[in-house]
């Protein structure tokens, strides 16, 4: 039976990649397995979840509704007016914003409402990436083109620097920030100038918010923001003040609820009303129950400085034993290597970790794997196992002769 064909990209998954790379490494015996390899909190938001679940345990014999309810819009809309004030009230939630399962299952069907509406299509793709973008990239039927994150570029690709001609072919981009692998936090400016090629080319800026929360001294510029500055500097009332963007967001890292599956999409009210369309006929759509939880983390604060205060400690811990300095936001902790492949086999041989390769989050563009050389350790554990395992990481760095 034929299959098709454009699903092989789902081969290099990176984490399919990292089981490969580690088939024939044995552990050491006595060592208890410490895995830094996956972004999933390890540590609760204390108990306002489960008290919430346990207090919202009804309404399961009912469909849950694409548009969601509204208990959860309301949430969202003071939300966004603590977090982005100059936001606040800039879009009726009620057009413009949908409850999603988390952000992965968007950022991939997101591709599909831009497919055939180009021809010669571009879907740029920040590079390295999260598998979701790809697959969107790969949903929108156009040819995907990466843009590395370097050193030089801060880790945060310019949509400037291409070629106009290839922004005029461009149906969707991908940008995320705090970036996933590296921590950086684009400014206000640079969302801004991406949203205004977005207009002046006439493509769809897609940006993952997921890590918006986890952020160390001062909260992030968002793309919220700088929409309504765009909206203020530009003056005309009757443009839709988001068109051309859409952010996504999501409580699996803001309140460690990777498992409950919600969040929220927002953007340009074209865009979401096709979106919606397409979730009610074909998408996965969040239990009201849990939408009724979802709306009483959205609603509170305090558990989520918690959890930033225990990010920082453990990046207080990195320094420490690696001597890094920490990301401005998410956890997860970008540490030059050298050999990445090399290293993360000699961590799990010699310490018993697992790691993920740089090289395997990204994909070979302009002639370099802006991956290669660097592996991601998620902070994700409790602060005494974090603490181990950085020991670990520092043992086989310096054994290396690795400065970082």
């Amino acid at each position: 039976m034929k299959l098709n064909p454009e699903y092989a990209l789902f081969d290099g998954n990176m984490f399919v990649q990292m089981r490969g790379l580690l088939a024939d490494v044995s552990a050491p015996t006595g060592m208890d397995m410490l895995d830094l390899s996956i972004g999933e909190p390890q540590v609760t938001g204390g108990s306002l979840l489960e008290n919430s679940v346990t207090r919202h345990n009804d309404a399961w014999q009912y469909y849950p509704k694409a548009a969601g309810h509204p208990v959860f819009t309301t949430a969202i809309d003071r939300y966004i007016a603590r977090r982005w004030p100059s936001a606040g009230g800039l879009v009726d939630l009620d057009r413009q914003m949908l409850p999603v399962p988390g952000t992965r299952e968007p950022l991939g069907l997101i591709g599909g409402l831009v497919r055939g509406t180009k021809d010669n299509a571009v879907a740029l793709v920040t590079n390295p990436f999260y598998h979701a973008w790809r697959a969107g990239a790969l949903a929108s039927g156009a040819t995907i083109q990466y843009m590395n994150s370097t050193p030089e570029n801060g880790f945060v690709p310019d949509l400037a620097c291409l070629p106009a001609a290839t922004l005029d072919r461009t149906t969707l981009a991908y940008l995320c920030s705090p970036t996933n692998p590296q921590g950086e936090v684009m400014t206000l400016e640079q969302i801004k100038s991406a949203i205004r090629l977005a207009r002046a080319h006439d493509f769809l800026l897609v940006m993952d918010e997921c890590y918006s929360d986890i952020w160390r001294g001062t909260p992030s510029a968002g793309a919220l923001d700088a929409a309504a500055s765009l909206h203020i500097e530009e003056g005309d009332q009757d443009l839709d003040p988001l068109r051309n963007l859409v952010v996504l967001n999501s409580l699996s890292k803001r309140s460690s609820a990777a498992g409950l599956r919600a969040g929220f999409i927002i953007g340009d009210a074209s865009v979401i009303a096709l979106y919606a369309k397409v979730v009610a006929n074909t998408g996965s759509l969040v239990p009201t129950p849990l939408l009724f939880a979802a709306a009483d983390l959205y609603d509170d604060d305090d558990h989520v400085a918690a959890i930033r205060a225990h990010y920082d400690h453990s990046f207080d811990l990195a320094s420490r034993h690696l001597g890094i300095k920490a990301p401005q936001g998410g956890f997860f902790l970008w540490l030059r290597v050298g050999d990445d492949q090399a290293f993360v086999r000699r961590l799990m041989q010699e310490q018993a970790v697992r790691a993920m390769p740089g090289s395997y989050m990204a994909e070979i563009s302009d002639g370099v794997n802006p991956g290669a050389g660097y592996v991601r350790l998620a902070l994700v554990q409790d602060h005494q196992r974090t603490e181990e395992s950085l020991q670990r990481v520092a043992r086989v760095r310096e054994a290396a002769g690795q400065d970082g």
